[in-house]
């Protein structure tokens, strides 16, 4: 129901010059993740109000041979915790209810350590409850449709973590009982208040809850658990125990109508929206780098709010980039392709963050000092070559690949955007990699 993060702490270098990619190089990359013949990606980069780049690589169905394309429904998984949290705040706005109210004051049959947890905290995953999804014992009982009453019963069972405030831990049963909290408040269902005070205030005509089954069939989702990696069918999974913590399924220009109404204030209140974009504090006073269902760290070097979504079957990510106004969204029908790499590479090339490819003149004294093998503690090693004036650079025994010779003394695999440092210190020269994801690693030296 959630793709986690990779890691918190984000560190790039600042933009490089020049001009931005075009179609071509767009096209280049979204091809780097996928292949004709199986399932792909959709993509949408908007910045402002101009359409950057939105395309579909790979097949919606490989018995039907069916390609996908940019209008296409996708599921979004935990992206749907947006919603969900944009629900809450829509009733607090109207004097509903308050953030600060326990989960008691709705769901009165929880046990005492749930009823007395803050909505607020269960919005950004502060309030110590676990993760009724990752119990292997779970899984056959997802197989069936359950009602909401029937889940949280069920699921509510579990002790909280540690107390309240005390950390940060992604919570799936959260959202669930969000889901109640707003059905109670409102009297209507999870899914008829998103329909109602969502998606058809704001034309989003082809997204909606999901609350039986796996969903509709024009896009069919996949996973590949073979040693060849073959697509399958995915783990079966009724939507009714994901619900409002994953249920929702879109498409891309949905997605780009959620965003613009949500900032534009048509959603919820300008503070409202500002504390979804907040990182909550903990009682210790540190940062969760997390809002109200949104994530609230860099990537690629930039500040940003996103999220992830994984369901069986499909992956999707939406990163919003306010310093450039710039609105990334990917959507995946294979549950272990994940569209946040090719996504990232594609706001990295537009946004000219990754060093520049060097002039072919430059290449071969830039291989002098770059050729040899170098290793950090616990890495496998990686071995740089230069071959008929092409680097390349093989990490331990896998295969051999292109590398990029980058400026600043930079280089990246082919098909990246995430690249390594090259520096000499007191004649020690060392790489150190930069993910557009993990921002530095850890330092390899030269054997």
């Amino acid at each position: 129901m959630t793709v986690k993060p990779l890691q918190a702490g984000i560190v790039l270098c600042a933009l490089s010059t020049g001009v931005q990619a075009g179609n071509q190089d767009f096209d280049a990359t979204l091809a780097c993740y996928t292949q004709a013949q199986q399932p792909g990606i959709a993509v949408r980069l908007e910045q402002g109000n101009k359409l950057i780049y939105s395309k579909a690589a790979g097949l919606a169905d490989i018995k039907r041979k069916l390609p996908l394309n940019t209008e296409q429904v996708f599921q979004i998984g935990s992206i749907t915790k947006q919603f969900t949290a944009a629900a809450i705040l829509q009733l607090a706005d109207r004097k509903k209810l308050s953030i600060q109210d326990p989960l008691g004051k709705y769901i009165p049959s929880l046990s005492p350590d749930y009823a007395k947890l803050t909505i607020d905290r269960v919005l950004s995953h502060t309030a110590g409850l676990p993760n009724y999804n990752e119990g292997p014992e779970i899984g056959a009982k997802m197989a069936h449709y359950r009602t909401l009453d029937q889940i949280l019963t069920e699921i509510v069972q579990t002790p909280v973590l540690y107390p309240s405030g005390e950390g940060h831990t992604y919570s799936n049963t959260g959202y669930l009982l969000l889901g109640k909290v707003i059905e109670q408040v409102s009297g209507l269902s999870y899914k008829a208040y998103l329909q109602r005070h969502i998606f058809t205030p704001l034309g989003m005509k082809h997204s909606q809850v999901l609350t039986k089954g796996t969903g509709s069939t024009e896009v069919q989702g996949y996973s590949s658990e073979d040693r060849n990696k073959t697509p399958v069918t995915p783990f079966y999974v009724d939507r009714s125990w994901i619900y409002s913590a994953g249920s929702i399924e879109s498409t891309l220009v949905d997605m780009s109508r959620w965003h613009r109404g949500l900032k534009a204030g048509k959603v919820v209140s300008p503070s409202s929206y500002r504390a979804m974009i907040t990182s909550a504090t903990l009682n210790d006073g540190s940062s969760a780098n997390y809002g109200y269902g949104f994530y609230t760290f860099e990537l690629a070097g930039q500040p940003s709010y996103f999220h992830e979504g994984a369901v069986p079957g499909f992956m999707a990510m939406t990163a919003y980039f306010p310093e450039a106004d710039l609105l990334a969204t990917a959507l995946s029908n294979q549950d272990t392709l994940h569209p946040g790499p090719a996504l990232l590479d594609l706001v990295a090339q537009h946004l000219n963050i990754t060093p520049k490819p060097l002039p072919e003149a430059q290449l071969g004294r830039f291989a002098k000092t770059l050729v040899g093998e170098y290793q950090s503690a616990g890495q496998p090693r990686l071995h740089v070559t230069y071959e008929d004036g092409v680097l390349y650079g093989q990490k331990g025994n896998s295969e051999k690949r292109k590398l990029i010779a980058r400026a600043n003394n930079a280089f990246s695999f082919e098909c990246t955007q995430n690249y390594y440092q090259l520096s000499v210190t007191e004649g020690k020269t060392s790489l150190t990699p930069i993910g557009l994801y993990r921002g530095k690693g850890k330092p390899l030296f030269k054997l």
